[in-house]
């Protein structure tokens, strides 16, 4: 299967159209989320209904992933790669002018599924269109907008969110997907020459593999919240495992199943997506956590918080061509593992931040951390694809995408259940140490709160004495949240560095096709 290429500029112009489509679909990731409370009040819903407004787009773009290696070889990547896009700008359309919640939910839907295959059916066309030894700077490049879109988002839509409306950030979607729209019905050559494989749908394989994915990424999101041992979470995880279980039993007897689990058999695509999974929890974690701790504890707001992590993306846009084109020079596992080494000290670096840190202390890593992430992911990315065979790469980059998915989730939930842990574990530890156990505490605190219920704010010079008291357990709860954070970033850092064995267990080389008779 094969998308015709007959001039160097050709390829590159594609590669343009689909970095624009990668980067609409992947700003809407994140630029939403900043505007929910003004949704909220907009439809007049409660906390529970507008966690769904991310939740909903979540779920149908995990399971949309999956479906990219049997629609390309059904329908043809440029028919399939456009009609994933125009879904994509319908939904989105819908959501800018959506007029009540049921009609927003339902755009986002539509809107996640396009955008949900169109990265990963992007990352096939560019592995068709470049040779092996060109893919690390194609890569690097396309993942410009991968990485960039995401770390724009919050701060983009902050601004819009202030100074217009909320339907906004919907709109501000809408020029880059026209752009890749109509230039890649324009550039994206067709394959219609290329025989279809005719093949049925693996139903039964795809009903697992969602339900363990949708239970599985509820019990990661809402795990903390809701209580890990709480019926909900019990019952999301086992629908989870049950239907990973299930998907493996069915993909293992299926004549043409929706995952040929054939393709772990290529040493260097299992290690890669064990890679896209654990480098994605240390990687989503730490960056989920970084605006909470400045805004929070540093007295950021959401708005200069998002500027404040902009040194990430913006190295990385520069970095990672140049870890692309390096990576088809030289040996791509100590690229990675270089990077993932420098990715992870950046987040030891913050074992001592605190709200009074300098701002050199806060940037200083974050730029040292675009560098890294960007040798990182360029070289893997390549890696991966160039170890299985052509026909493989739908399959291959759609379940990459589903792991790093499935990683980033399994990340953020991690790290909060440390965080949460470890402020419990520092409360109680210092508390013992001044003595705020005692049962003498104990009745002074009581009676504060008492004197404070009974005497308002003009008389509270007759409890004066006691309000002494409250000082040392304010602090304790700021130096107790503050040290719970240091513990996450460090742990993003372990989760980081353990991948460096990862990377140094892959083989150098790239799969060989055999030469057609």
């Amino acid at each position: 299967m094969n998308i015709p290429s007959s001039s160097d500029s050709y390829r590159w112009y594609v590669l343009s159209v689909l970095m624009a489509g990668s980067f609409a679909s992947l700003l809407t990731s994140s630029v939403v989320n900043v505007a929910i409370p003004r949704m909220m009040s907009s439809f007049s819903i409660g906390r529970d209904q507008a966690e769904w407004i991310s939740t909903s787009y979540m779920l149908t773009s995990a399971v949309a992933m999956p479906l990219v290696g049997w629609m390309v070889n059904r329908f043809g990547h440029k028919i399939f790669y456009l009609g994933g896009l125009i879904l994509f700008i319908f939904g989105t359309t819908v959501c800018s002018v959506s007029w009540d919640f049921n009609s927003l939910i339902t755009a986002r839907i539509v809107q996640a599924f396009g955008g949900g295959v169109m990265m990963p059916a992007g990352m096939a066309i560019v592995a068709l269109l470049f040779k092996p030894e060109e893919r690390g700077r194609a890569m690097g490049i396309y993942s410009v907008g991968v990485m960039v879109a995401p770390a724009l988002g919050p701060t983009v839509g902050g601004y819009l969110t202030e100074w217009l409306s909320w339907r906004a950030v919907f709109f501000l979607n809408l020029p880059f997907g026209f752009i890749a729209l109509f230039m890649g019905a324009a550039l994206i050559r067709s394959d219609r020459s290329t025989p279809r494989i005719q093949r049925p749908f693996d139903w039964w394989g795809y009903l697992f593999l969602s339900m363990g994915l949708i239970g599985g990424l509820l019990a990661f999101s809402d795990g903390q919240e809701k209580g890990w041992t709480s019926p909900y979470i019990v019952t999301c995880s086992a629908c989870a495992i049950i239907g990973l279980i299930m998907f493996i039993a069915v993909e293992a007897t299926i004549k043409h199943p929706i995952l040929d689990l054939g393709i772990f058999k290529f040493r260097n695509y299992s290690l890669s997506m064990a890679l896209s999974i654990v480098r994605s929890v240390g990687l989503f974690g730490g960056m989920f956590f970084l605006p909470l701790f400045l805004q929070n504890l540093a007295g950021f707001t959401p708005i200069l918080s998002g500027l404040w992590m902009m040194p990430v993306p913006l190295t990385m846009s520069v970095a990672m061509p140049i870890a692309g084109r390096l990576a088809d020079r030289y040996d791509a596992r100590f690229l990675a593992a270089t990077g993932a080494l420098i990715a992870g000290l950046s987040y030891m670096a913050y074992a001592q931040l605190d709200p009074l840190s300098s701002r050199l202390v806060i940037l200083v890593p974050q730029f040292v951390r675009g560098i890294g992430l960007a040798f990182m992911m360029a070289p893997l990315m390549a890696v991966a694809i160039n170890s299985v065979p052509l026909s493989m790469v739908p399959t291959a980059t759609s379940f990459l995408s589903v792991g790093m998915s499935l990683g980033g989730s399994f990340g953020i939930s991690m790290l909060n259940t440390s965080i949460s842990k470890s402020i419990a574990g520092h409360s109680s530890r210092m508390s013992e140490q001044i003595g705020l156990n005692s049962p003498m505490f104990t009745r002074l605190s009581r009676h504060i709160t008492q004197s404070a219920s009974r005497y308002p704010s003009s008389q509270t010079a007759e409890i004066g004495p006691y309000l002494g008291l409250v000082i040392p357990l304010r602090q304790i709860v700021i130096n107790a949240q503050v040290l719970g954070f240091q513990d996450a970033f460090v742990l993003s850092g372990i989760v980081l560095l353990l991948t460096i064995l990862l990377c140094l267990a892959l083989k150098s080389g790239f799969y060989q096709e055999s030469p057609k008779a």
